[in-house]
């Protein structure tokens, strides 16, 4: 859980930067708007939210779900929100999810976006939020990368250090992620920027070597000593490494068979964001995004993936931000460690 500020004052500083954040996602007057917090969520962001949007001449109420009764007991760490909110946030233009867990990888929100409202998640420090305030540079190499991924059947992972990854994504859509809920029906997060598919689970082969410096998610900290993958027919069949083969392989084995799939891979599109961040606002569990949205960094995940094109059902999502990783399309060399070797996409 991020943790905000402790005064409900700091409220005031947040309302223009959150008109900016609001603006960004084509909010208009007339327009309806739903906070949707729960009973863990800091006050402060709620409040200048429903502050931002009806100072942008929209009609905003603000909703707070019980969390323990079902998040706590169930462990799964996702917003559900009930029958009767999702009847409310089908009639909404805009969502504003600043729930603790947020309802990604959940059939209520994509019952909630199938309506046409858009959602814009959020939750990360304030300041990661004002460096990185959406930009329509993120949204263009946002947009230019997706026109070249939907162009593309085979996707290859390669690294100095042994990772020789290969998958099919023939026929399957490609997500962006800009910061804007900007259309009907799209989902976003503010402050993320990367581009990713969900490949055809069954045609990935080969080894992922998951080198030091690289994150594995959701233990939130730096890899210390290699991890290695082995990937036959779309499952993980082995890991081999240290004291975090064994904390994956623990995490993995509590779930289904399908959460050794690969969910979904791509690349960060996030100039302004920092590798760093992780370590330096990790005291107040800020910066996973930034990882994961490094522009030219290889992003790549295990589990559910349905609400991404995909049909892999399972119990978790686990986001792999890597190091030294290059990533190619059809033959053709896109990122690799941070840098652009598709130079028109950069």
């Amino acid at each position: 859980m991020i943790r905000h500020p402790a005064t409900q004052n700091v409220s005031a500083d947040l309302v223009y930067l959150f008109r900016q954040g609001l603006s960004a996602s084509r909010l208009k007057t007339g327009e309806s708007v739903i906070i949707y917090a729960d009973t863990f969520t800091a006050p402060q962001y709620p409040a200048a939210f429903l502050a931002a949007a009806r100072d942008l001449g929209a009609e905003a109420f603000q909703v707070v779900q019980p969390l323990i009764s079902f998040e706590l007991s169930h462990a799964i760490g996702r917003a559900r929100p009930t029958p009767l909110m999702i009847e409310a946030m089908k009639g909404a233009d805009l969502v504003v999810d600043v729930t603790t867990g947020g309802m990604l990888y959940s059939n209520e929100q994509t019952a909630i976006l199938a309506a046409g409202t858009r959602i814009l998640r959020v939750r990360e420090p304030e300041d990661c939020l004002q460096r990185m305030l959406p930009s329509e540079e993120v949204r263009s190499r946002a947009l230019r990368g997706a026109e070249r991924f939907s162009q593309a059947r085979r996707i290859r992972l390669t690294s100095a250090d042994g990772t020789d990854l290969v998958m099919d994504k023939t026929g399957r859509p490609i997500t962006t992620q800009y910061g804007m809920a900007d259309e009907p029906g799209r989902w976003d997060h503010w402050p993320t920027g990367l581009i990713c598919t969900a490949p055809i689970e069954e045609t990935v082969e080969g080894s992922l070597v998951i080198t030091p410096a690289s994150i594995v998610f959701p233990f939130e900290t730096y890899v210390t000593e290699p991890l290695r993958l082995r990937f036959e027919k779309g499952f993980v069949t082995s890991i081999e490494g240290g004291r975090e083969a064994m904390m994956l392989s623990d995490l993995l084995d509590r779930g289904d068979k399908n959460c050794r799939r690969i969910a979904h891979v791509g690349w960060g599109l996030e100039h302004r964001a920092r590798w760093d961040t992780l370590a330096t606002r990790g005291w107040d569990n800020g910066g996973g995004v930034e990882s994961r949205s490094i522009c030219g960094g290889v992003l790549i995940a295990l589990g559910e993936n349905r609400d991404l094109g995909g049909a892999n059902a399972a119990a978790l999502h686990l986001d792999i931000a890597l190091r030294r990783t290059r990533l190619e399309l059809d033959g053709e060399a896109i990122v690799e460690n941070g840098r652009f070797l598709a130079a028109e996409l950069s």
